[in-house]
């Protein structure tokens, strides 16, 4: 990697310099102590001084086999066990988990910021600042809008004017990528409140807590066929499965489909996935990964990187910019991006990889036997050789925080 690329990386990661004195307090209302954007922010918030007490729950999941081994960094209360996208239940966790957050009273008066993560966490800490008598900044952060909220009917009537009212009580709501204020909040919910743009890129603590993940261009992919597609994460969208399958058919031996993280069997069932997995040799699935432990060496073994979701397809899905995209242009892997979507425009806005059109197969089969190695090797320098910053947080946590710090009254 050129040395003018790794100057600017390295003065992220630095470790920031914090003032002395007390560190302002920030409680955290997480759904999942275990999943790792509630661990990067976390993270985030710790590196720029800020001392977090968490208030979260956890959800178990068989094939996550390190998540024992992964207990909280920072003082947690633990909330109860909740279930991925089953909202009856989790009510019911809420209701047991509030004697709990009450006997949190005193930290949460202590807290300059009280931050919540979905709408479930938001409904708690609305509840936690009123009865705790609480006089901290309240922030909701939104990185998905949730299907529920979308849904016609009554059902989903009540939902939107249910976060309405939370919304009218938040002093800042914090988003992950532009087109959920413009797509959603402002045009469905009416919000015109104050809004912070907090990108899924990677933390700078997460690099300082593994040094080696940020070593770019440690790691190429073998330059001989076959093309290897990487798609990781979280593994919901049941057609992107069924468009890799027959991208896998068609393309034989000259291409290699392999998948890393956590499925998500409300969206994508295990028998499905598996069944796939036992018709196409060309495709494998090599379980969870951690982060950011593993992220070299993932996206270090793969061509392409799969930024392709249809799960909340005209909505949620054509909105987000995931973390991969982020993850997998700091490592120099060329993403496929559905075109007409955010994370289509922002790959071909910073020349990432490739936007297609429809129909996907199509698109990914006509470029594969068209691209020679010499062509995507020299894509993959210019790609390492974009600016740090473009996917690593140069500042969007600490003037998230700086705008929340209360100033003391003069004497």
């Amino acid at each position: 990697m050129n040395r003018s690329a790794t100057a600017p990386l390295e003065r992220i990661i630095a470790t920031p310099a914090h003032d002395a004195g007390v560190a302002p307090i920030l409680v955290f209302f997480g759904h999942d102590s275990r999943e790792s954007t509630i661990r990067k922010r976390i993270a985030s918030f710790q590196a720029q001084g800020w001392s977090v007490r968490g208030l979260t729950f956890a959800r178990s999941r068989a094939e996550e086999r390190n998540a024992a081994s992964q207990p909280p960094f920072w003082e947690n209360v633990h909330l109860g066990e909740t279930q991925d996208r089953n909202y009856h239940r989790r009510m019911a966790a809420l209701a047991r988990a509030i004697p709990k957050v009450l006997r949190e009273a005193k930290a949460i008066r202590a807290a300059s910021v009280i931050y919540a993560r979905n709408m479930d966490m938001m409904a708690l800490a609305v509840m936690a600042k009123r009865l705790c008598g609480s006089r901290a900044k309240l922030v909701y952060e939104v990185l998905d809008v949730q299907r529920p909220l979308l849904k016609p009917g009554p059902a989903g009537a009540a939902m939107r004017a249910a976060e309405r009212r939370l919304l009218a009580q938040s002093d800042l709501l914090v988003v992950s990528a532009p087109e959920f204020v413009e797509r959603y909040f402002k045009p469905v919910q009416g919000y015109c409140g104050p809004v912070h743009l907090l990108e899924n890129k990677i933390s700078p603590a997460q690099l300082r807590e593994a040094p080696q993940a940020w070593r770019r261009g440690s790691r190429t992919p073998p330059e001989h066929e076959p093309w290897i597609i990487g798609w990781s994460g979280v593994l919901r969208c049941a057609r992107s499965l069924e468009t890799l399958e027959r991208i896998g058919s068609r393309l034989g031996d000259r291409v290699r489909i392999v998948m890393r993280g956590r499925l998500s069997e409300e969206d994508l069932p295990r028998e499905m996935f598996a069944d796939v997995l036992q018709r196409r040799p060309n495709m494998v699935f090599e379980g969870p990964y951690r982060n950011p432990d593993d992220l070299a060496t993932m996206y270090g073994g793969v061509h392409f990187n799969w930024s392709i979701d249809y799960t909340d397809a005209g909505s949620n899905s054509d909105w987000l910019l995931p973390n991969r995209v982020y993850e997998g242009g700091f490592f120099g892997v060329p993403a496929f991006a559905r075109a007409e979507t955010a994370t289509g425009r922002f790959v071909d806005e910073h020349a990432l990889g490739h936007a297609l059109p429809e129909p996907i197969e199509e698109a990914v089969c006509d470029l594969l036997g068209s691209l020679t190695q010499v062509e995507y090797a020299a894509f993959r320098r210019e790609l390492l050789d974009r600016p740090a910053s473009l996917f690593v947080d140069d500042g969007q946590v600490a003037s998230l925080l700086s705008r929340l710090v209360v100033q003391e009254e003069p004497a």
